[in-house]
C-alpha cells in the first residue's frame, strides 16, 4: 500500500516539476535558460544515482526508500524528469539562440520550435485555405493576396517540374506575415524579405512586399530544389549555399544587374559554402546574392542549363566542386577570376551604345537617336531595352511630339514588354493631360489597378492623385490642376513645363 502512495506521489511530482520546469527555463533567456536546466538536470541526476545506491542496498533509509521496486520507481522518475528538463531546455536555446532577446512568452518559443519541423503557423490566429495543393495561412486583411500567389504558381509549377524533373503535387505551405518584424522572428534573422523552412516545407514572406513575386518564385526554387533532392535521394543540404541561393536568384530571374561588375567585389566562393558564412559576408561593400546570382548565370550561358541540374545532382560539396572544374575546365581560383569576364564584356558593349543614343538626343540628332535605339532594342537585354524607351520617349517629349510619345509607351505596354508597367501608366496619364484628360484619368485608373494587383500601392499617393485627376475631368477643372501641379503629383518635367504653360494661357495668374 506503501509503495503504491509513492508510485502517486511520483506521477504528481513528475507532472508538477515538468509543468514548473516548463514554464521557469521558457521564460528565461539563452544564459538564464541554460541555468535553470542545468540546476535541474544535476538534481535529477542526484535522483538517479539515489535510486541506483538504493537499488543496490535494497532500500535507502534516508529518503524512505523500503525496497528494490520503490528504487527503481525513483530512477524512472528521474529519467523521465531529465527527459522533459533536456527537451524544453533544447527548445529555449534553440528559440533564443535563432531569434535573439526578444522577450518573448513561453508559449510563443514553444510554437515558434514547434513550427520549424512541423507545418503550422508560427504566428497565432492565422486562418487556413488550401488552394492547388497549397496550403495558405493568412489573416482576413490579407486572404484576398492568395490569388494572385496561386497564379503565379500556376505559371511556374510545370516550368520548374520540367526543370528540376520533379512532380509538385502538393505539400508546400505559405504563411503571410503582416510584419517583417514578425517575419524576421520567425526566421531568426535579420533584414529578410522572405525564407523557406526545408524542415516543415513552408515559404515565409509579406504578401505586399514590393518584390512579392520574385521573392514567391525564389523561394518556391528553394522548395523545387528540395523535391529534387528528395527524389534522387540526396541531402538537401549537400551543395554549397552560395550555389543554391545563385540558382534560385537564376530561376526568379533576379540576376544582379545593379552592380558594377568591373568593381564588383569577388570573395572565395569557399567562404560562401555554408548558410552562416554566406549570411555573415554580408556588408556595406558586398553582397553574396550578386555572386551567387552571377556565377550561376554565367554557367548556364556558357555550358547550359542542364549543367546547373548536372551540379545540384552532385552528393557532397567536394563533389560539387569537382564537378565544376569539369564543365568549366578550369581550376575554382581561374573561374573565380574569369566568370565575369563575358558579362562584363556585353556591359561594356551595351554601355557604349547607350551612350552613344544619350549624345545623340542631347545633341538633337533625333534620327540618328532612333537608329541608335533600335539596335539596343534588338541586342541588348530587358533592361536596356526599357532604358533606351524611356530616352525615346522623353526625346519626342523634348520635341513637343506628344502624340507620337503616348503612342511609344502604348506601344511598349500592348507588347508586355514593359518592365515597369505602372510607371509608363502612370507616364501616360501626365502625357495625356497636354492634350486629352479623359485618357489622362482612363491611364491614371489604370495605374492605380495595377498598383493594387501588384500590392505596391503604398509607393503611389493614389488617394491624392486619382481625385485631383477627376476634377480636371469636372466642370472645374482648375482644382484639379492647382493640386496635381502644387503636390508635384506630374513629375516630369518636360511635361510639368508645358502643362504650366498650358495653364498660364488658359487661367491668366491662376498659377
Amino acid at each position: 500500500m506503501k509503495s503504491l502512495l509513492k508510485f502517486f506521489v511520483y506521477v504528481f511530482a513528475l507532472v508538477s516539476l515538468s509543468i514548473g520546469s516548463y514554464h521557469l527555463i521558457l521564460s528565461s533567456g539563452l544564459a538564464g535558460g541554460l541555468g535553470a536546466a542545468a540546476l535541474l538536470l544535476l538534481v535529477c541526476a542526484v535522483l538517479f544515482v539515489a535510486g541506483f545506491y538504493a537499488m543496490i542496498k535494497g532500500g535507502f533509509v534516508f529518503l524512505r526508500i523500503a525496497n528494490s521496486g520503490e528504487a527503481a520507481g525513483l530512477m524512472v522518475f528521474s529519467v523521465l524528469l531529465f527527459s522533459v528538463v533536456t527537451f524544453v531546455g533544447v527548445i529555449n536555446s534553440y528559440v533564443e539562440y535563432t531569434v535573439g532577446e526578444r522577450g518573448l512568452s513561453h508559449t510563443e518559443k514553444t510554437r515558434l520550435f514547434t513550427s520549424t519541423v512541423l507545418q503550422i503557423p508560427t504566428q497565432q490566429e492565422l486562418q487556413k485555405e488550401s488552394k492547388n495543393g497549397v496550403a495558405y495561412y493568412h489573416t482576413t486583411e490579407n486572404a484576398d493576396e492568395i490569388e494572385k500567389f496561386d497564379g503565379v504558381l500556376a505559371g511556374k509549377r510545370e516550368e520548374f517540374n520540367a526543370f528540376f524533373g520533379t512532380q509538385d503535387k502538393g505539400g508546400l505551405a505559405i504563411e503571410f506575415h503582416q510584419e517583417y518584424s514578425s517575419l524576421e522572428e520567425s526566421g531568426g534573422m535579420e533584414e529578410i524579405s522572405g525564407f523557406y523552412n526545408g524542415a516543415n516545407r513552408t515559404i515565409h514572406l509579406v504578401p505586399d512586399d514590393p518584390f512579392w513575386e520574385v521573392i514567391l518564385i525564389h523561394e518556391y526554387a528553394h522548395y523545387q530544389s528540395h523535391l529534387f533532392a528528395e527524389k534522387n535521394g540526396l541531402n538537401f543540404t549537400r551543395t554549397p549555399q552560395w550555389f543554391e541561393e545563385g540558382m534560385a536568384d537564376y530561376l526568379a530571374e533576379d540576376v544582379a544587374d545593379w552592380v558594377d561588375l568591373e568593381t564588383m567585389e569577388i570573395v572565395d566562393f569557399h567562404s560562401l559554402d555554408d548558410p552562416e558564412n554566406f549570411d555573415a559576408a554580408f556588408s556595406d561593400e558586398f553582397d553574396p546574392y550578386a555572386q551567387s546570382s552571377l556565377a550561376v548565370a554565367s554557367i548556364a550561358e556558357a555550358y547550359g542549363e542542364q549543367r546547373i541540374i548536372e551540379l545540384l545532382g552532385t552528393k557532397s560539396t567536394a563533389e560539387f566542386y569537382s564537378t565544376l572544374e569539369e564543365i568549366t575546365q578550369q581550376d575554382l581560383a581561374e573561374f573565380q577570376d574569369t566568370f565575369l569576364d563575358e558579362m562584363i564584356s556585353d556591359q561594356q558593349a551595351a554601355d557604349e551604345k547607350y551612350n552613344r543614343l544619350l549624345t545623340a538626343i542631347e545633341m538633337e540628332r533625333f534620327a540618328e537617336a532612333e537608329e541608335y535605339a533600335a539596335d539596343i532594342l534588338k541586342t541588348g537585354d530587358e533592361y536596356d531595352a526599357d532604358e533606351a524607351m524611356w530616352l525615346m520617349t522623353d526625346m519626342y517629349l523634348q520635341q513637343g511630339l506628344y502624340e507620337k510619345a503616348a503612342a511609344y509607351t502604348e506601344q511598349k505596354l500592348k507588347d508586355k514588354i514593359s518592365l515597369f508597367p505602372i510607371d509608363d501608366l502612370l507616364l501616360l496619364s501626365e502625357i495625356y493631360l497636354l492634350t486629352d484628360p479623359e485618357k489622362a484619368l482612363k491611364y491614371h485608373l489604370e495605374a492605380e489597378k495595377e498598383a493594387k494587383a501588384s500590392g505596391e500601392t503604398d509607393y503611389y499617393d493614389f488617394g491624392l492623385s486619382v481625385p485631383a485627376f477627376e476634377k480636371v475631368n469636372s466642370a472645374d477643372p482648375l482644382k484639379g490642376f492647382k493640386i496635381l501641379i502644387e503636390e508635384y503629383i506630374v513629375y516630369n518635367e518636360t511635361i510639368r513645363k508645358q502643362l504650366l504653360k498650358k495653364m498660364e494661357a488658359e487661367y491668366p495668374g491662376a498659377f
